[in-house]
């Protein structure tokens, strides 16, 4: 599957019905993966209210999304109507639809796949991951997700019933992703999503009762880069399966690095759902990633897969030797006095300049180089120092 851009509109709200899968076709999206479809009913169901979030007041860089919805609200039988239309809809812009199945019997993922099949569906993905349907008394959803075995036995029954590709979503509840990748794999799969969101629990402050609905929810944000990238890259050097990156990705910037770690695609959800252009972000994300590609002096976007691979040491090989310390730009330095609280060496004192404005100074000796305060301080007021290239991020 050769797709004119990485974006795909991830199995969630934006594809929850044939019009939205439209939209998000016309929004720019290389491919849109449907909601997931199930037999049980009760996963068709919604509660309400089903959407909140966590740590507002950090949106919209830093917070938690905090929901319950289920599945797909159609029956299957109806659901193949609304891919059949969507997949008029792919063929038309030039993409890809994907179908997102779940069930709670072989057969039924037998049936589910074929059905999806016949209806158009360009693949298939396995529904490993959703952490909702886990509270079910049947293995599925993220039970389902951290058996390897069980697993397995799934992508060879779906495998051995379509002649479409398939690919297996996975749970961050696994103990080691890599160990189910593997295993699906060798049991047929031809690519991977990771990740999907965690169980979670929060509650009332004053009553103690579950936030929504009284049951635990899903939990995800921009807070779940860094985990998202750690798997895909552990997946990547281990295993040759494409991956598309889920989770996390907030703007083209998370998308890049995801590319940089080992996904060939990348889903979006979040970045839709809870940011303020709706669908249209799909364009930004193109429009970033193009950008930035030319300004660096990529010629493709084959050029920055993996890259950052081979740079990942082992722990034991990561350098120790060579000193770093930090520095106060004094001219940046407004007297806040936070840093002194934040230095566990002794390096860091509050001292007059000669124009008699309190400034921090630190101690060159007694620093450890931690970046411990060059992290922290409100006004990029440190430095680090050194002879070794220094990464810290854009803290963004």
């Amino acid at each position: 599957m050769r797709f004119k851009n990485p974006f795909m509109v991830a199995s969630a709200t934006p594809t929850k019905d044939a019009e939205y899968m439209k939209k998000a076709l016309d929004a720019g999206a290389g491919g849109i993966v449907a909601k997931s479809v199930t037999f049980e009913e009760n996963m068709q169901h919604y509660v309400r209210p089903r959407f909140t979030i966590l740590h507002k007041h950090g949106w919209p860089h830093v917070f938690s999304n905090y929901s319950c919805e289920f599945l797909a609200t159609y029956s299957p039988e109806k659901w193949v109507k609304e891919i059949k239309q969507a997949q008029r809809y792919a063929e038309e812009a030039d993409a890809f639809l994907i179908a997102s199945i779940m069930g709670l019997t072989l057969k039924r993922w037998r049936t589910l796949a074929k059905m999806m099949e016949e209806a158009g569906s360009h693949a298939l993905e396995m529904n490993f991951g959703c952490p909702h349907p886990r509270e079910l008394k049947h293995k599925t959803g993220t039970e389902l997700g951290q058996d390897p075995s069980a697993c397995a036995e799934v992508t060879e029954t779906v495998k051995g019933t379509v002649g479409i590709p398939v690919i297996a979503k996975l749970t961050p509840e696994a103990v080691n992703i890599v160990n189910v990748a593997r295993t699906v794999k060798e049991a047929g799969a031809d690519g991977l999503t990771i990740m999907n969101r965690y169980p979670a629990l929060d509650v009332d402050l004053k009553t103690g009762r579950p936030l929504l609905h009284s049951t635990f929810a899903g939990v995800g944000g921009p807070w779940m880069r860094p985990i998202t990238l750690k798997w895909i890259a552990k997946v990547a050097k281990e295993i040759d399966i494409p991956i598309s990156a889920s989770n996390g990705i907030w703007t083209w910037r998370d998308a890049v690095k995801a590319i940089m770690c080992g996904a060939s695609t990348v889903q979006l959800c979040t970045a839709i759902l809870y940011g303020v252009k709706g669908l249209k972000v799909v364009g930004d994300f193109v429009e970033g990633m193009h950008k930035h590609l030319d300004r660096e002096g990529y010629k493709s976007l084959n050029k920055i897969k993996d890259l950052t691979l081979g740079q990942i040491l082992p722990w034991e090989e990561t350098e120790r030797e060579t000193l770093l310390w930090a520095e106060v730009i004094d001219e940046r330095c407004n007297g806040c006095s936070y840093c002194p609280n934040w230095c566990f060496y002794g390096a860091v004192s509050m001292v007059e300049d000669k124009a008699g404005k309190r400034i921090a100074k630190i101690d060159r000796e007694r620093c450890d180089g931690c970046a411990l305060c060059v992290a922290l301080c409100p006004q990029d007021a440190i430095a680090m120092k050194g002879k070794l290239p220094i990464f810290l991020g854009d803290y963004s």
